[in-house]
This record gives structure tokens, C-alpha cells and sequence, in this order.
């Protein structure tokens, strides 16, 4: 089978044709070999036949010999072939997940961050669903259950009422293995879900131990543990009791096949239309026919569970081909463009902000004030290019910002969300935004951010390992890594949500000179904030109010938008 560079990103066009067609010489190995493993299948009741008809009445040793020698070689020849082909399978599923891997995880966290459906964890759990049933059991279970029908035509040409049993006996086989996949699968459906969701909010539990200590709802959670899991357990017992008859009934089938086909075939021996060689042989047969089929069923619910995980990723991949990017190939500053954009999340009758047309130019810095739940954050997200708006569009230069490709969108946005996020790795890696990184411009960045000399001080400096639970670092330390993150590359846009939450006086300070540092080398800088007094170092200001917004550009004005916050201090004072 031909298998491509690990790691190496697959076309976003036409991926998962692509993958199919690279996949395609090994495929027809695959099914070269089960024609001949299902072949194989066929000399044991052929060995049986001949010798109970033949060897026996002829007393000869030597085709006794040779028989047994072939059968023995055919048998063994499709066991390893049968291994062969099952270890093709495990390579081609392992190969589909290093094939796909990185763009369903690209795929997802676009989903994520776009409203879509696919997330990264959703879309791995289908790419490792689909693995596990490529390299599994079931999926030449589903292989070679085509050749049962083979095997019922050959039992009929041993005799036609044999034929019949085996083929009634499959069809019952066949409602059977229906009636268990549809009695079970609501209830099993059920009790995953209830697994999922009960896992998340434990995890959430541990998690916020200390909050639940110290208001006592650990007895409150508790029971409502035992509430979902007393759910969970009846409807497992629903679905295990639908199992367990089912399952009965298609055993009960099997033996009945096994006592109709031999007594149908007495039946004929006795009327001298059959040989006893014929009986057993055909039993042997219809043993398998039989064992295809029942396996096939067995394995009903992988192979639904791969075809949907199969469909999802091949959405999760057309969102990488929505938009094709046509990013400008200078490194010209660029400035940033609103026409006309509104927000309005689904199932919400009011847009979440009035209208903006803006075009901001390289190097200006716009300040966007407005109270808790005026928008502030929803503007972040559409301006950095993670959120599509309901109307209108953002241009970065002449490209709609959400077009971009995720490289070139790393190149030329930085951001800071409110909810500080730092992932396992050194503090460079972090600053780097998780790459390799040029050192000399993470250290930029880290002084850009005044967190440079602090991390100097840590045990091993810029490879010092931290995560999102580490305690090595302050609150405002954290901020100031996830401030070199934003600023990291110098980016054409910077985009800050509240970063002056949780900042005492001096680190504040440092903010502004940032600011003003980025402003200077023509980086386009929007923040966000809770008062009118942070507007004052703006060149521009959006006011957040009861879905309204207004654009302050006169400096005037703007310089009073700070005076009157300054006036109101010294009143109370």
C-alpha cells in the first residue's frame, strides 16, 4: 500500500480523494487477497467430501496423502494471507490517521472558534473511531461477508434443499441482527451521553475543589451523581436486556440451522440423493456462510459508527476549502477595513452592536468602551478573524480577515482574549505560540511585554516548563506571557481584550508604553476596556452602549473622555 510523508499535510482540496486514490493499489491488493482467503475456506469440506466418498471406499493412501498435503498448503496459504491482509489494514488505518490528523485538528479548532460544529476533540475522536475500525476485526468481517452468498450457491449445488435451509437460516440471521442494532441502539445512545456529560462535570468538580469546599455542595453533587447514574444504569439495563435476547435468538438460529441442515440431510441420504461425505460437507459450509454473516452483524455498530465518523470528517475537512485566501505579498503595513458589520448570534432577535464602517490606518490605536455584555469581547473576536460577522466584512488591506490561512492569520494578528490560557511547554514555546520560534524575536516580545527580566529569574530562564495550572507565575505574570504572545512576530493587527483587568498601577503603565511602542512601528492596536478613562492614548474610540455604537475621533474629545473620569476621582476624593 502507498503511504505519503508522515506529517505531511494533505492537499486541502480533494483531500480524502486524494488519500483514496494514493490508497487505491493497496485496496486491490486487499481484495486479491480475501478472493483467495474465502477460496481457502473452500478446501476443508472439498478434503472432507473426498475422502468420506472417495479415499475411504478406495482404501488408497497415497491420495489420502496427497490430498491432505494440498489441503494443508491451500489452508495455511490463506492464513497468512488472511494475516497479510490484516496487517495492511492496521498500516492503512494508522497511515489515514497521520494522513489526516493535523488538518482535522486545524479543521476543528476552526470549528471551534467559528461556531461550527466540528471541534478538534470531536473530530480526532472520528479520525481514531475510523482507525480502530480500519484495524480492526470488523472491517474484513464486512469484507468477506459478500462471499456468503458463494458459499449458500455452493451448498445448493451440493443440494438444492440444503441451499434452502442455509438461506433461510441467514435471512433469520439477518432480521435478528437488525432487530438487536435498532432495540439497542437508542438506550445505548443514551447511556454514552449520560457518560460523557457525567465526566465533564466531575472533571469540572475536581477541578474547582476548593470552591466547593468551601460552600459545601460536595452532598449536593453527590446526589446528583446518584441521580444520573441511577438514570444511566436503567437505561443500560434496557439495552442489555434487548442484548441478551437478541443475541439468544440468533444462538437459538445457529443450532437449528445445525439440526434442520443435518436432518434434511439423513433425510437425503436415506433416499440415496446424498453421500454422507456431501452431509458433512455441506455442514462445514453452511458453518461458514453462516459465521460470516453472524460476524458481519456482530459488528453492526462499528461499521455505522465508521460511516458517520467517516462523514463528519469529510465536513471537517471542506472547512479548510470554504474560503480560498488571497493575502497581498507585501509586507507593507496594511490598514484595517469595516464595512458596513453587525453581529447577531442564531436564535437572538437583536444584534449584538449597531453597525460599524471604519477603516483604521497602520499605526493608529483604537480604544472600544463599553459596560459588561455591551459586545466588546464579540468585536475581538470578529476583528482577530476567529468569528465570522452576520454582516458585513473586515478587511485586513485588501483580504477579508476570515479568508486568511492559519499561517498567514499568525503572521498578521496577535491577541490577547480575556481569559489568560498558558499550554504545557517552556516559556518560549508559549510566547512562540507553541512553534520552535525565533529566539531573538520571542525575547522582543518579552520586552515589549515587561516580562523579560522575571523571566530570566526562573530556573532555566526561556525553557523554564509551565502550563495553565503553574505556580511559578503570578496572575499579572501570566497576562504579561500571554501579552508576548499577542506581540510575538510583530503583527500588522493586535487585538486586546481588557488587558488592563487584574494589572496594578506600574503594570499598567507598561501596557500603555507598549502600546504606543507598537504604534510606532505601524501595528494597527485595538483594546478594549471597561472605563472611558483607558481611551485617552487612542487615536480613536468606539462607545458600547445598549447596542449602539459611537465613533469618537476628535482628539479633543477624546482627551476628555479621560479628564472626566480624572474629575469624578477627585470629586470623591
Amino acid at each position: 500500500m502507498k503511504y505519503s510523508k508522515v506529517g505531511a499535510t494533505p492537499a486541502r482540496l480533494g483531500a480524502i480523494r486524494a488519500m483514496w486514490r494514493e490508497s487505491w493499489s493497496g485496496l486491490i491488493s486487499i481484495f486479491l487477497f480475501s478472493i483467495f482467503v474465502n477460496i481457502a475456506r473452500l478446501a476443508v469440506p472439498l478434503f472432507v467430501l473426498q475422502i468420506l466418498d472417495r479415499v475411504i471406499s478406495s482404501r488408497s493412501m497415497v491420495t489420502l496423502i496427497m490430498l491432505a498435503s494440498i489441503t494443508l498448503c491451500v489452508a495455511g496459504a490463506g492464513l497468512l494471507l488472511d494475516i497479510v491482509r490484516q496487517r495492511m489494514f492496521v498500516r492503512w488505518g494508522a497511515w489515514i490517521e497521520r494522513r489526516l490528523g493535523r488538518s482535522l485538528f486545524h479543521a476543528g479548532m476552526l470549528g471551534e472558534t467559528r461556531g461550527r460544529a466540528a471541534t478538534p476533540s470531536k473530530s480526532l475522536k472520528d479520525l481514531a473511531t475510523l482507525r480502530s475500525f480500519v484495524g480492526s476485526s470488523a472491517v474484513t468481517a464486512w469484507l468477506d461477508v459478500i462471499w456468503a452468498p458463494v458459499f449458500v450457491l455452493v451448498v445448493a449445488l451440493v443440494h438444492p434443499y440444503l441451499g434452502i435451509v442455509l438461506a433461510v437460516a441467514l435471512a433469520f440471521l439477518l432480521a435478528f441482527g437488525f432487530l438487536h442494532e435498532t432495540l439497542t441502539r437508542d438506550p445505548r445512545d443514551a447511556v454514552s451521553r449520560a457518560r460523557e456529560g457525567e465526566s465533564e462535570w466531575i472533571a469540572a468538580a475536581e477541578r474547582n475543589a476548593e470552591t466547593i469546599g468551601s460552600l459545601s455542595m460536595a452532598g449536593n453533587l453527590a446526589e446528583r451523581w446518584e441521580r444520573d447514574a441511577t438514570t444511566r444504569h436503567d437505561e443500560s439495563y434496557r439495552s442489555r436486556s434487548n442484548a441478551i435476547s437478541t443475541m439468544a435468538a440468533m444462538r437459538f438460529c445457529r443450532r437449528a440451522l445445525r439440526i434442520i441442515g443435518l436432518s434434511v440431510g439423513v433425510w437425503l441420504v436415506i433416499g440415496g440423493e446424498l453421500t454422507v461425505g456431501a452431509i458433512i460437507a455441506a455442514s462445514i459450509l453452511s458453518r461458514s456462510a453462516y459465521s460470516m454473516v453472524e460476524r458481519a452483524m456482530l459488528r453492526w455498530r462499528n461499521l455505522v459508527g465508521a460511516r458517520l465518523a467517516y462523514r463528519r470528517i469529510k465536513d471537517a475537512m471542506e472547512q479548510l476549502t470554504v474560503d480560498k485566501p488571497s493575502m497581498q505579498a507585501d509586507d507593507a503595513p496594511k490598514m484595517l477595513q469595516f464595512d458596513d458589520v453587525g453581529h447577531r448570534y442564531p436564535y437572538h432577535r437583536r444584534s449584538v452592536f449597531g453597525r460599524i464602517t471604519l477603516t483604521i490606518m497602520p499605526g493608529q490605536i483604537v480604544s472600544v468602551i463599553g459596560p459588561s455584555a455591551s459586545g466588546k469581547t464579540t468585536f475581538s473576536r470578529l476583528v482577530t478573524g476567529v468569528m465570522r460577522p452576520r454582516f458585513g466584512a473586515i478587511r485586513l488591506g485588501e483580504v477579508d480577515i476570515t479568508r486568511l490561512q492559519a499561517h498567514e492569520l499568525a503572521q498578521s494578528v496577535g491577541y490577547l482574549p480575556q481569559e489568560v490560557v498558558l499550554f504545557r511547554g517552556s516559556v518560549r514555546e508559549n510566547i512562540a505560540r507553541m512553534g520552535d520560534g525565533d529566539f531573538e524575536q520571542v525575547v522582543e516580545a518579552a520586552r515589549l511585554a515587561n516580562i523579560h527580566d522575571k523571566i530570566l529569574k526562573l530556573a532555566k530562564g526561556y525553557d523554564t516548563e509551565i502550563d495553565d495550572s503553574t505556580q511559578i507565575l503570578s496572575g499579572s505574570e501570566r497576562k504579561a506571557v500571554a501579552l508576548a504572545r499577542a506581540f510575538y512576530g510583530a503583527p500588522d493587527l493586535v487585538v486586546l481584550d481588557e488587558p488592563e483587568a487584574n494589572l496594578d498601577r506600574e503594570a499598567r503603565r507598561a501596557l500603555g508604553r507598549a502600546i504606543k511602542t507598537l504604534s510606532e512601528r505601524g501595528t494597527i492596536v485595538i483594546f478594549t476596556a471597561l472605563t472611558r478613562a483607558s481611551g485617552r492614548i487612542a487615536d480613536k474610540v468606539l462607545l458600547f452602549a445598549d447596542a449602539r455604537v459611537k465613533l469618537v475621533e476628535d482628539a479633543e474629545e477624546i482627551a476628555q473622555l479621560g479628564r472626566s473620569k480624572r474629575t469624578r476621582r477627585k470629586k470623591v476624593a
